[in-house]
């Protein structure tokens, strides 16, 4: 497959200009994994639209890597702590989510509410601590949580398959980081637009590839988006989107959405340069970076997720520990490195903050006052 046989996933354009290069580049998966180098990405000449070309290698790979798939197996399981605005402190991503939600929109006692891309359940949980009431259900694949899923207060049914298996009816829709795994995305949210009860709320949460380059390298992620490219795209798909944010949870976007009265309508795109120009430029930079700063030992990388997990596969022998602030991953190994918290690392090591720059920038100065030498990444 050619790019003159693909059309862009948000306006449906055919001018795609394919990033050169790119397909060196080792990669990792969404359950953070190293994959090895290979994919094709391009950009819409259009809306400045980054996306994977969905070739056949493509189909391929993200099946082998969905059967195989691990779930936050960093921490047995647990969803990854995120830092929370609003408290200052770490707090499961779900919750931090939820309770955002909730301050936003007026929520009944009762209702129904389905996760697409379920996972273990997280997103379910966090809705059934805030909303005891609801009926949840959830959308997977296949079955492999079932069991964990109906342990949860409040769960009803877990659909898999197609979204075809998926009813009517429901007053709550989210998509916690699945939107971008999608082949047609835009299909898949038209579809869900027939799901949903009269004014019922759609609610996604992508990354942000205009703050987080690494979301370039997951092999398994077709669509890389900014809020523009997103508000979009739901526009296209029949939703009159309410709100877009990009504080809820560092370097990710969560847009809520409700379906549209009128015909299908895009957001308008300020196209410009595509996020995978300076993107990948960056982080080709940044490899070379932290290999400097990793002549110095003992060396660590701050993280254990996707950011840490693709520079570990350029620097393995030279990456001596893991630093982690999730109380869940700290104590732990990880690579069979040991993961410490911050105030666990001995005074004096090198720990190079594989993260976004937004973010690093922040753990930087919280975290100064530690003992150790950090490096942080240049800016975008």
């Amino acid at each position: 497959m050619t790019t003159e046989s693909c059309v862009c996933v948000v306006c449906g354009s055919s001018h795609l200009v394919e990033r050169p290069g790119f397909a060196a580049l080792a990669r990792v998966t969404s359950d953070c994994r190293p994959f090895p180098a290979g994919g094709r990405l391009a950009a819409c000449a259009d809306c400045a639209m980054v996306q994977k070309l969905p070739t056949p290698l493509w189909h391929e790979e993200t099946a082998r890597i969905y059967r195989e798939y691990a779930i936050y197996h960093q921490s047995g399981g647990r969803e990854q702590a995120v830092l929370d605005a609003v408290t200052g402190r770490p707090r499961r991503r779900s919750q931090v989510i939820v309770d955002r939600l909730a301050a936003g929109v007026a929520l009944p006692a009762a209702g129904r509410m389905i996760d697409i891309g379920c996972g273990n359940g997280a997103m379910i949980s966090a809705f059934a601590e805030r909303l005891p009431g609801w009926s949840l259900s959830g959308f997977e694949i296949d079955s492999t949580h079932d069991e964990v899923l109906r342990a949860i207060p409040g769960f009803a049914r877990l659909y898999t398959g197609s979204l075809d298996a998926v009813p009517p009816g429901f007053d709550v829709i989210t998509m916690l980081h699945a939107l971008e795994h999608f082949a047609e995305p835009v299909a898949v949210l038209r579809d869900l637009h027939g799901k949903l009860a009269p004014g019922g709320l759609l609610l996604i949460q992508v990354p942000n590839a205009a703050l987080n380059p690494f979301d370039l390298m997951i092999a398994d992620h077709l669509s890389h988006f900014t809020p523009d490219s997103l508000a979009h795209l739901v526009g296209r798909a029949g939703f009159r989107v309410e709100s877009v944010a990009t504080d809820w949870v560092a370097k990710e976007i969560s847009l809520q959405a409700r379906p549209a009265a009128g015909p299908a309508t895009g957001v308008p795109v300020r196209a410009g340069r595509p996020v995978s120009d300076d993107g990948i430029a960056w982080l080709e930079t940044l490899v070379n970076d932290a290999g400097k700063a990793a002549q110095d030992q003992p060396f660590g990388l701050f993280g254990t997720s996707i950011a840490a997990t693709w520079l570990f596969g350029a620097l393995a022998d030279r990456v001596a520990f893991f630093v982690d602030e999730d109380p869940g991953r700290a104590g732990g190994t990880y690579f069979d490195r040991p993961v410490l918290a911050p105030e666990a690392v001995p005074a004096g090591a090198c720990v190079f903050l594989a993260l976004a720059p937004t973010v690093a920038d922040a753990i930087g100065r919280r975290l100064g006052h530690l003992p150790i030498r950090f490096f942080r990444p240049s800016a975008l």
